[in-house]
């Protein structure tokens, strides 16, 4: 008796698949500009602009998204203009009055973008599919450009943003929202506790991220940040102030006020870095060595960046450790003055870290080549 051949699972899933896969040999790329902002946010991508409260995120992103519904230059960068919907999560009547500061302080930019510019101000829940779906089915297919998302915490619904099936399911339903409208999807988030570690919520969060974009307060001046960039180049600063605008009085007679992003200079403190002396100096050398001598690249992560070399802080803190032998100090003394000026070089930009995992953020050395 013989044995038939098994028959080979088929569907249209399978041929897709098939279809698309091509061999190196054929595969072309396209000069075209496929960004949103040039040099800032592409296209069809997700990004998130954070930091701590009152530091001026949803006005910064209020005018990002005038910006691409007018079509006009942001920032001296090109823009690509296309209809926007703001979805203002937190409510719309501090928005009323944002819009009205723009059309008073800026009219050209307000003339120009107003048509374009959507303003949904409702609590949505893009934890569940029910909210994704509806948002989706009340427009067209490529309808709009840009969708902003303001804030996480006003949209994940039910969901925690520490919990990683929570922030999966969050982050399934942006994707469907970025599938759908083939656009840019800007969420606006919050610091977590510890500053350092960026954005707070689920790790997957940023690892979903082709932009992020962290937002802090110099004195007047607020300073946004390209901390990740998957496509572009990282590092790159703007800084601006909130103008105040008077908008009318109240029934009591009181001035009624909102702000509008006003350009500004990228304050030097930040530009130049403070001067590497004492400890901080040693721990800095200390680091070159270590990274020259124990430090890798880690290409497939998106947790680190791809051109430079990562070193554990615990080979870090070994080469302290030997420039501090001769001071007769305690090993307790040495992990102190170790752990005060590794806070100084993150707090002042010299090092990235993330899991114990360290890193140059400026490649002085040629070390990343």
């Amino acid at each position: 008796m013989s044995l038939e051949a098994p028959t080979r699972a088929y569907n249209v899933r399978v041929k897709q698949l098939r279809d698309a896969i091509i061999s190196a040999a054929e595969v072309r790329f396209d000069l075209t500009n496929d960004c949103l902002i040039k040099n800032w946010l592409g296209e069809s991508a997700i990004s998130v602009v954070y930091g701590d409260s009152n530091c001026g995120k949803s006005f910064f992103a209020l005018d990002l998204a005038y910006h691409v519904a007018a079509g006009h230059g942001w920032f001296g960068q090109k823009v690509k203009a296309g209809s926007v919907l703001y979805v203002a999560a937190e409510g719309g009547r501090g928005f009323g009055k944002r819009i009205a500061a723009v059309k008073l302080q800026r009219p050209d930019l307000h003339a120009s973008g107003s048509q374009n510019l959507n303003l949904l101000p409702l609590q949505v829940d893009l934890h569940g599919a029910e909210d994704a779906s509806a948002i989706i089915n009340q427009a067209e297919p490529s309808q709009y450009r840009l969708v902003v998302v303001d804030t996480l915490a006003m949209s994940i619904g039910e969901g925690s943003e520490n919990d990683g099936r929570d922030m999966g399911m969050f982050i399934s339903n942006i994707m469907r929202l970025k599938a759908y409208f083939n656009c840019h999807i800007l969420i606006v988030h919050h610091t977590g506790k510890d500053r350092s570690k960026g954005a707070r919520g689920h790790s997957s969060l940023r690892a979903a991220l082709d932009t992020e974009i962290e937002l802090k307060a110099d004195g007047l001046v607020r300073v946004a940040s390209v901390t990740k960039q998957r496509d572009m180049e990282s590092g790159k600063k703007v800084a601006f102030t909130l103008e105040v605008v008077e908008l009318g009085l109240d029934e009591d007679l009181e001035v009624v006020t909102s702000c509008v992003i006003s350009r500004a200079d990228v304050p030097a403190a930040i530009t130049n870095k403070k001067r590497l002396v004492g400890l901080n100096q040693i721990a800095h050398q200390a680091l070159h060595d270590a990274l020259k001598m124990h430090g890798c690249k880690i290409g497939s992560s998106e947790h680190y960046p791809s051109s430079r070399k990562v070193i554990e802080d615990s080979l870090w803190y070994d080469e302290f450790k030997l420039r501090r032998s001769d001071d007769a100090t305690t090993s307790d003394a040495v992990r102190k003055s170790f752990n005060r000026a590794r806070d100084w070089l993150q707090a002042n930009d010299y090092i990235g870290e993330n899991e114990n995992k360290i890193w140059f953020i400026d490649a002085t050395d040629g070390q990343d080549k």
